[in-house]
């Protein structure tokens, strides 16, 4: 077996006899759910926003004379 090292030059602790460490099912499941919330939450605000606000924008040109005064400007 070879060391590994830290960023900082230190030898790491050799962890847990060297096998990796799985998920357990409640912390799999905790990231199910925060993903889930997550994309929901998504879907809620953009859902929101889409009818919230109108398609088209609510720029209106006055009357036609007031066209001439606006170019003028």
């Amino acid at each position: 077996m070879t060391e590994k090292f830290d960023a900082y030059g230190q030898v790491l602790p050799d962890a847990a006899g060297g096998q990796p460490e799985t998920a357990t099912a409640a912390s799999a499941m905790l990231g199910r759910v925060g993903q889930y919330a997550f994309w929901l939450l998504v879907v809620v605000i953009v859902s929101v926003r889409i009818i919230s606000y109108p398609a088209a924008p609510a720029f209106e040109v006055g009357a036609s004379a007031d066209v001439k005064h606006t170019f003028t400007r």
